[in-house]
């Protein structure tokens, strides 16, 4: 089991990263410059990564495009310049406004931009809400999984927040018995409903609690929402910095009572973005650690490498967005579709693993999961 020690001394190491300005980052893992390969992959930041380790299987046939950085991006010879989608719903809509099927309500428009016929594929770290599916398999968008994350907070390096904080249930969320006025238990899903707002720092003091969540259109405010059991109304306590806090980005963790959820397969493989030759990862983590969650690590360390621990208790599984009625055409199956796919094959799964993430063997690649159009913007 690693030690909170051990946890601190990979984040202790990024202090110098944490310094530098937001912009100062290294180039996209965009397609090379004036090349455009057919199939586009936009959206989510937790698998824009490991989608760019996985289009150079094929990358004449693969171009994935990162969710921030860079300016707007132009994905077809003379096409029109359009803003990244930068998340999990901001992918879908985007692939929803390239549908041709939407051209006669929705015209296409994407920020003000028509980009009929622009996107391909939309990176997501969500399941489509129930609302969006109505009756499962039947809708106009297949979520196809290929993967699995994990999740946990992470708070700064040089903090004396808890290091280990358990999740809760329905159960803890009450007042603890016999309490007046109320308490409510130390837990993750209290903290972001802000029923517990402080916590003891070693020296005795109280100390607020600042809890943050990304930024909307990500897939990962989603998921933590909702795994935190917060309502659709994100509670007072909680914040995004008005809405500037991107998801899995170490440096906004600028104060010493913040936290914020973290994929831990982003945090190690920007730990590991020397070690990984495919594409540029950016290391981002500044003062980040992770946290135990009910006792369990976030990770489990084999030969000197940390992966993901498979026993971690907030997991999810990560898509890939496609449009239903392409399905069967050569390229999206070819890449996408079923368990002999090139995602699903021994050689994406060696780069899912090596970018953090676990392979899910039992799901990769199952178009069973399907969704509407998204026709309005995160």
């Amino acid at each position: 089991m690693l030690t909170k020690t051990r946890l601190r001394l990979g984040a202790v190491a990024s202090i110098a990263i944490g310094a530098m300005a937001f912009g100062a980052i290294p180039a996209n893992a965009d397609p090379a410059p004036g090349t455009f390969p057919p199939l586009v992959i936009v959206g989510s930041d937790t698998t824009q990564d490991v989608m760019a380790g996985l289009s150079t299987l094929n990358p004449t046939v693969l171009g994935s495009y990162d969710a921030f950085g860079g300016g707007n991006i132009v994905t077809r010879s003379g096409g029109l310049s359009f803003k990244r989608p930068n998340g999990s719903g901001d992918g879908v809509f985007a692939l929803s406004m390239s549908a041709a099927a939407n051209t006669p309500v929705f015209g296409n428009l994407y920020n003000g931009v028509n980009i009929l016929g622009q996107v391909d594929i939309a990176r997501s770290s969500s399941r489509p809400s129930s609302s969006a599916n109505p009756t499962p398999g039947t809708g106009v968008l297949t979520y196809i999984p290929f993967a699995i994350d994990a999740m946990s907070y992470a708070y700064n390096a040089a903090s004396t927040f808890p290091s280990d904080v358990p999740l809760g249930t329905t159960t803890t969320d009450l007042p603890i018995a016999g309490t007046s006025p109320a308490r409510f238990a130390f837990t993750l899903r209290n903290i972001y409903n802000c029923r517990v707002t402080t916590y003891v720092d070693r020296g005795g003091n109280d100390r607020t609690i600042e809890p943050l969540i990304p930024q909307t259109g990500s897939g990962t405010r989603d998921y933590w929402r909702t795994t935190m059991g917060m309502p659709s109304t994100i509670p007072s306590c909680v914040s995004d910095l008005s809405n500037t806090v991107q998801e899995h980005d170490g440096r906004f963790l600028t104060g010493l009572h913040q936290i914020v959820g973290y994929s831990i397969a982003q945090y190690i493989a920007q730990g590991r973005h020397t070690q990984i030759t495919q594409t540029v990862v950016q290391e981002r983590k500044g003062n980040a650690v992770l946290g135990r969650v009910g006792t369990v690590n976030p990770f489990t360390l084999s030969g000197g490498t940390l992966t993901l621990n498979s026993a971690f208790p907030i997991q999810r599984q990560i898509f890939n967005v496609v449009e239903t009625s392409r399905l069967g055409e050569t390229a999206i199956a070819a890449a996408l579709v079923g368990p002999t796919s090139t995602f699903c094959s021994a050689a994406g799964t060696a780069i899912i693993n090596s970018y953090g993430f676990a392979a899910d063997p039992t799901n990769c690649g199952s178009i069973t999961l399907t969704s509407s159009y998204r026709t309005t913007a995160p």
